[in-house]
């Protein structure tokens, strides 16, 4: 039975090349009195979003940020909230494509160490891959041998017996006995392919699970 291993690669972008959704909110405030005033601003705390700039909270809940804003007389002013959220993508190991390794690269999301590693598993891959291909081809050859067997056998029903009708019979007969010489030989190679596969998908397995899965740079 093929094993697969499903291992994760985490490209976290935040390092070297800073990635991320940037968003901000801008409270305004209109001061009409003839005092100071000061204004209570509640921002929303949301999963994964960390504050960008200078700007601190006088205070943190669970679910809030609360800002302190001080509104002079007959003036207006404004809090701008601004935010980040890093981007990660998660990868599984088994479909990285030579493409997506390329890229990887030239954006510094991956280290030459974890390059390297890749490489050598999309180069196991392709092993695999031309040991299916040689597989599939001996598996339609076989299914072409076995259609041209059922018309050669629906040919040598339909003949009588005369001389010549003989002499296909011989051709009929020794064109089936070579199509199974060659369809023993096509399951024993077959079979060798069906091993070849098992290993080197064992040895892109241990590949797999040799790399660090969470990849943090």
């Amino acid at each position: 039975m093929r094993r697969y291993v499903c291992a994760l690669l985490n490209l976290d972008h935040r390092a070297p090349r800073v990635v991320e959704i940037r968003e901000k909110k801008t409270y305004t405030f209109r001061n009409e009195d003839s005092a100071p005033r000061t204004v209570i601003v509640e921002h929303p705390v949301r999963l994964g979003y960390e504050l960008r700039g200078d700007l601190q909270p006088a205070e943190v809940t669970s679910g809030w940020m609360r800002f302190r804003v001080q509104v002079k007389p007959k003036e207006t002013t404004t809090l701008v909230v601004e935010e980040a959220k890093p981007l990660e993508t998660t990868y599984i190991l088994a479909n990285v494509t030579s493409d997506q390794v390329v890229l990887f690269a030239r954006e510094q999301s991956i280290n030459q160490a974890i390059e390297e590693a890749l490489r050598k598993i999309l180069a196991q891959k392709k092993v695999i891959e031309d040991l299916e291909a040689q597989k599939s081809a001996r598996e339609s050859e076989a299914e072409r041998i076995f259609d041209d067997q059922q018309r050669l056998r629906e040919n040598l029903k339909a003949l009588k017996g005369s001389q010549e009708e003989k002499a296909l019979v011989q051709r009929y007969t020794q064109q089936l006995n070579n199509q199974e010489s060659r369809l023993e030989a096509l399951q024993k190679e077959s079979e060798r392919l069906d091993a070849k596969v098992e290993t080197e998908q064992g040895e892109l397995d241990r590949m797999i699970q040799a790399l660090s899965f969470d990849v943090k740079l």
